[in-house]
């Protein structure tokens, strides 16, 4: 593919606006001209004639669990991680991802065949895979530390070390707090989830006997703040808080640096979120669904109130661009405003300010959007890097989902 070319006859869709009839100009990887039209950029070498679809900045997503499913599709299948990544890339580029960060828990379980070690080995793989630059997407890794494993953070802080953009979050679940404020329901989802991967019953008072054991432990939580706090001192991340169920939790944790709120379960965390300034995020299926698998708070509900900023897809991709023309569909937002929640509000929340919106200077990381008349997207052609790493041009069907 030519180094230079453009993308015309696009609907083009800058941070507060859209081009009806938009062209696009690329050249060595970065969008050199956006003009109203295509007669303004004559003598083009090459064009791709969008057809009147959506021309977007690629996704960001800040956060997808989908890596460690795609190794483990039955627990203990173990494929291979090359194999695996390049299945999910694929996935992320046909729904318009071209920057990934994906959700590694650095814990020890052993029912779930999670180890500290493991973590440590595919992030380094990402990080790898990063520098070299060739891969239909940019990857990256979400660092995710739970509180209550402080061992874990040697190798955590050295693998930040090694990342192009380095992104924590903090994550407790332990039951009666957090996403499994619901006790009941936590008790049950445990069940299930361990009957299903082969793991052990639930043993009486199990439940009950962690949530006691934690709630009179007061030095391990405030030991691994000062640590984080210290880490980023030495070597400044962005850190991210998760489940936040209370004002006083989102206060503490933007105390140590906190500048994202993942997945707030309650709107007064949110409001606070809002206060402290911190970038808030939503996941895509919450939206698609119409509500949170844990019986949290619906996420339509804070983009009602104007407190989501960034939608991620948690644990499912092809929900990223389907949520957010769903909220275009129910008139909560217009669809740059959409579209900002997946690009350039996520870029610049982990300060990657080269990409995610169509301006020029801006790295050409691009996706080409077709919407139906019932606003359901499909992607036709993605471009990182100036490289187009996708076509998947097909005829447009009449569209019946219903929001």
């Amino acid at each position: 593919m030519s180094n230079r070319f453009a993308i015309v006859n696009a609907q083009v869709v800058l941070t507060d606006r859209v081009i009806e009839r938009g062209a696009v100009l690329i050249e060595d990887g970065k969008i050199v001209a956006v003009a109203e039209n295509r007669i303004a950029l004559p003598g083009l070498p090459r064009e791709e004639d969008a057809g009147g679809a959506y021309l977007i900045p690629g996704v960001i997503d800040l956060h997808n669990d989908s890596l460690e499913t795609e190794i483990n599709p039955r627990p203990s299948a173990n494929l291979p991680m090359e194999f695996a990544l390049a299945n999910l890339e694929r996935r992320l580029a046909a729904s318009g991802v071209t920057t990934e960060f994906h959700a590694i828990s650095f814990m020890d379980m052993e029912k779930s065949n999670r180890t500290v070690g493991q973590a440590a080995e595919r992030a380094a793989y990402l990080a790898r895979v990063q520098r070299e630059g060739n891969a239909m997407v940019d990857h990256h890794v979400l660092h995710r530390l739970d509180v209550w494993n402080p061992a874990a953070m040697d190798q955590i802080f050295a693998s930040v070390r090694e990342s192009a953009c380095g992104y924590v979050s903090l994550n407790d679940h332990t039951p009666g707090q957090g996403q499994y404020r619901d006790v009941e329901r936590y008790s049950s989802y445990i069940k299930t989830w361990r009957a299903q991967r082969g793991g052990g019953a639930v043993e009486e008072n199990e439940i009950e006997n962690r949530m006691a054991s934690r709630a009179a432990d007061t030095t391990t939580i405030p030991s691994v703040y000062a640590r984080v706090v210290g880490e980023r001192a030495e070597m400044p991340f962005v850190l991210a808080t998760h489940d936040d169920d209370s004002p006083e939790k989102c206060d503490r944790q933007w105390e140590i640096g906190a500048g994202i709120a993942e997945f707030p379960v309650v709107m007064e965390a949110a409001v606070r979120a809002r206060e402290r300034g911190m970038a808030t995020v939503v996941g895509a299926p919450n939206i698609v669904r119409g509500g949170s698998t844990s019986g949290n708070l619906d996420a339509v509900d804070l983009v009602s109130a104007g407190l989501a900023d960034i939608i991620c897809a948690d644990y499912h991709a092809p929900s990223l661009l389907v949520s957010a023309f769903k909220l275009v569909a129910l008139g909560l937002v217009d669809v740059p405003s959409a579209i900002r929640m997946l690009t350039v509000n996520p870029a610049t929340a982990v300060g990657l300010i080269d990409r995610g919106a169509i301006e020029v200077g801006r790295r050409a990381d691009l996706a080409l959007v077709r919407v139906d008349g019932s606003y359901n997207p499909s992607v036709e052609m993605v471009v990182r890097g100036g490289q187009q790493v996708l076509t998947m041009r097909r005829p447009v069907l009449a569209g019946n989902a219903t929001w």
